[in-house]
């Protein structure tokens, strides 16, 4: 890829455009060296607006040009590039940032740069990770961010992308790199499963307490075959609390019906003492006494006697009826209770047999819940043995893995050597052109750490922890990507430290 021009549709906006050959650079003049007016200083000449224009045709995030397209309001701007000897020219405008118009053809932003990933990369299908807006930013770096760190020009939030796109440009096996990366994702997959796990209240005493799950899986059997036995037994009465409730009816009606019998009885016995009551002193035992006292009885007193005789006998002939009928009243009423009482009683014994030999459907459910619940814990014990299993022999798995790809990369290396030798070599000899008497290269080493991360690449000028010095650093870690690194067709001019 060739950047030609850079041009909109305002006559207020100068075109630029590149040579065709070589490298380009934009430089500002300062038409006024020793003065310290902002306006005639190199300050301000739109060498970052122009680059941030070429990444907004480029495919660039509508949302970083919220406020540039607020503030320009009716702009168009134009990138005119070569590929393969074909020219393509690129529009976006300000009014419309999430259509993007390629050869007058319309796409979407992430349409368009599918588009452009196609065009100027070559990125084997099955890697995820790269691309062209990934990619991009290393040939020309967006913003100042962009210069902080000679690898990360798009700011990349995981260092397996940026290691990624970073091997992927300078031409090593990114297939070795994503083969490094997968397990140990699975790996921290599997490790964060188990600690998900060692949180649950359930499972927690098995990893950190004294439980077996062998021997509770074991128990809890034993406990649901002896609860499946009970229940293949149980009789059902669905009417169980109907008939508990009719049965507590008759108990209480049987215990106040036994008491009526009991007064009842009480009663027929009072009035059987008052039958054997009799008159302790008659008429005769009474003349006796006034004889024996010498005291003279007239005929009328004689007489009077014969007739409180009689009436007394009167009376205690119509008591002793009186309570005789009473007693047999009483009788007949006790008899009539005990009847209806043994009648209750058969009933309430039909009752309590039922309720015996059956239970209720709340008990019967209740029993039910409480095996399907040790059945439900049986089977999360053996699932939770099983994934114990399983994790720890896909663990072992991806550590063979890790380390037959760690073996694989080494060699890969010792292969590449005159490759990567060619990048080390051209990286250095443009730095020793700056700094002769510093330490520099470019290394690629195999990180063979328990990490997402194939390789280590560091580009090194000594004493480089200062800002010129990385700013070299960076172009020229730029220039080896560009000249020695791989891709399929991108030569830009706009490779630059501006």
């Amino acid at each position: 890829m060739l950047l030609l021009k850079v041009y909109s549709n305002k006559n207020t906006f100068k075109t630029v455009e590149f040579n065709r050959h070589g490298l380009n650079f934009i430089l500002a003049c300062q038409k006024e060296p020793k003065s310290t007016d902002k306006g005639k200083t190199y300050n301000g000449v739109g060498k970052s607006l122009l680059v941030r224009i070429i990444h907004f045709c480029m495919g660039a995030n509508a949302r970083g040009y919220k406020s540039f397209c607020e503030n320009l309001p009716g702009w168009e701007f134009y990138v005119d590039f070569l590929i393969e000897n074909e020219v393509h020219t690129v529009k976006r405008t300000t009014d419309n940032p999430n259509k993007i118009y390629l050869d007058d053809e319309e796409y979407t932003v992430e349409r368009f740069n599918s588009r452009m990933q196609r065009m100027c990369f070559n990125i084997p299908d099955g890697i995820s990770n790269l691309t062209f807006r990934s990619l991009f930013p290393f040939f020309i770096r967006p913003n100042a961010s962009a210069y902080k760190d000679y690898d990360n020009p798009t700011n990349f939030k995981k260092d397996y992308q940026k290691i990624l796109n970073n091997a992927f440009l300078l031409g090593l096996d990114i297939f070795l790199a994503q083969d490094k990366a997968e397990p140990k994702q699975e790996k921290d997959r599997i490790k964060e499963l188990e600690n998900s796990i060692k949180k649950e209240d359930f499972f927690r005493d098995y990893f950190f307490g004294d439980k077996d799950v062998t021997l509770t899986v074991l128990d809890l059997e034993e406990q649901i075959k002896r609860l499946d036995e009970n229940l293949k037994e149980f009789k059902v009465a669905e009417d169980y609390e109907d008939i508990q409730i009719e049965a507590d009816r008759i108990e209480r009606k049987l215990f106040s019906m036994n008491n009526e019998i009991i007064l009842l009885q009480n009663n027929i016995e009072r009035i059987d003492e008052s039958l054997e009551i009799k008159a302790s002193i008659g008429k005769d035992d009474v003349l006796a006494i006034y004889e024996e006292a010498k005291v003279y009885f007239s005929e009328n007193l004689t007489k009077t006697l014969d007739e409180i005789q009689e009436f007394y006998d009167t009376l205690l002939a119509r008591r002793k009826k009186r309570l005789l009928e009473q007693k047999n009243k009483l009788l007949l009423e006790k008899e009539k209770k005990e009847v209806e009482v043994e009648k209750l009683q058969k009933e309430f014994n039909g009752l309590m047999k039922y309720l015996g030999d059956h239970q209720a459907l709340d008990v019967f459910i209740a029993l039910s819940n409480r095996s399907a619940e040790l059945k439900a814990q049986r089977d999360n014990l053996i699932k939770f043995h099983n994934l114990q299993q399983e994790c720890k022999e896909k663990i072992r798995q991806i550590e063979r893995k890790q380390l037959e790809s760690t073996e694989m990369t080494e060699k890969y290396l010792k292969e590449m050597q005159s490759e990567i030798g060619e990048l080390i070599d051209y990286f250095r000899r443009l730095a020793k052109r700056f700094y002769p008497s510093s330490v520099s290269g470019l290394s690629v080493e195999n990180n063979d750490g328990d990490n997402q991360l194939r390789y280590n690449i560091e580009a090194k000028i000594e004493s480089d922890s200062s800002d010129g010095i990385n700013n070299v650093k960076i172009f020229f870690y730029d220039l080896t990507i560009l000249f020695k690194g791989h891709m399929k067709s991108l030569t830009t001019c706009c490779n630059i430290s501006c």
